[in-house]
């Protein structure tokens, strides 16, 4: 994949991000976007509380030179081991969740008001991160 990676061994496929293992707690991240006329990339940092990947603000962007489509990016994607740290992730700005946790197995969101999303509220609300 992208020079921006470390070697494949530690590199994980979640959905439309990659993984890595990273130095002390953090993990990085990288995802792609292709809105406007040119792919793009951003990396940044997550950090694991309890059964969560919870993955930070946007820490470098750019336009994307290996891949031309988003399908060669989930190709590539595909290629690595799948994610099997935690049972959901979720991105968080400024505090605050950009969307709904999901689960990592499907993707899928976790609905408002079920158990296990005010399980999970509960928890990061402790660390310090609020669910929209």
């Amino acid at each position: 994949m992208r020079k921006l990676l470390p070697d494949k061994e530690k590199v994980f496929h979640l959905h439309e991000y990659a993984v890595w293992e990273g130095e002390d707690e953090f993990y990085g991240y990288m995802t792609w976007d292709d809105k406007g006329e040119m792919l793009t990339w951003a990396t940044g940092k997550g950090v694991i509380i309890e059964n969560v990947l919870c993955l930070a603000a946007i820490a470098s962007e750019g336009d994307e030179g290996t891949f031309k489509t988003k399908q060669e990016v989930e190709f590539e994607l595909n290629k690595l081991p799948k994610w099997d740290k935690t049972k959901y992730y979720c991105a968080i700005l400024a505090g605050q969740f950009a969307a709904l946790p999901q689960y990592c197995e499907t993707g899928k969101p976790l609905k408002k008001g079920e158990e296990e999303y005010n399980a999970l509220k509960e928890l990061l609300v402790k660390h310090g991160a609020e669910l929209l």
